[in-house]
């Protein structure tokens, strides 16, 4: 029930901060006023935008680095949503160029567990990634292993528009 609030919570910030501003620092920022105060309640969070030539723009409270063609991309850290007002958050800015996938997924995918008590990890994601092509294929790798948080992977590949009139 806690955790459902929680994301009543923060869709509706969302859609409320998107409405004054893209940015995705912009976001984070209006998402963190919306957590304090709330009691022992906090979230990570990755917020990014992709403009139509390939430029990412991605800010980052305390969330799992994504990870550009297999590999995680280095970021500063930062504090999760919710610790304290005024909170600085990672922004990063990179290209995504045509045939670039950048895949982002939640701390249940790493944190998997199997039954000896062994984690799915950073490693098993880089070897992973090496060899599927979808974020389904990702997902089911974890629950396969011991997944028992909940999971979110997202897949996003740049793809040349061949009809200009499209753009």
């Amino acid at each position: 029930m806690k955790a459902g609030m929680l994301v009543a919570v923060l869709v509706g910030a969302i859609r409320t901060a998107v409405r004054f501003s893209p940015d995705p620092l912009a976001v984070l920022r209006e998402l963190n006023l919306r957590l304090l105060g709330r009691g022992d309640v906090q979230a990570t969070c990755v917020s990014l935008r992709i403009a139509k030539d390939g430029e990412v723009t991605l800010a980052n409270a305390g969330h799992l680095p994504p990870y550009l063609n297999g590999e995680p991309i280095t970021m500063e850290g930062a504090l999760p949503l919710g610790i304290i007002e005024g909170a600085e958050f990672s922004v990063m800015h990179f290209q995504l160029e045509d045939g670039d996938k950048l895949v982002l997924m939640s701390d249940g995918i790493v944190e998997a567990t199997d039954a000896k008590g062994q984690l799915f990890g950073f490693e098993r994601i880089r070897d992973l990634l090496r060899t599927v092509t979808k974020a389904s294929e990702v997902a089911s790798a974890a629950q396969s292993f011991g997944q028992e948080d909940d999971i979110s992977v997202i897949s996003v590949t740049r793809t040349a528009v061949l009809d200009p009139s499209i753009a």
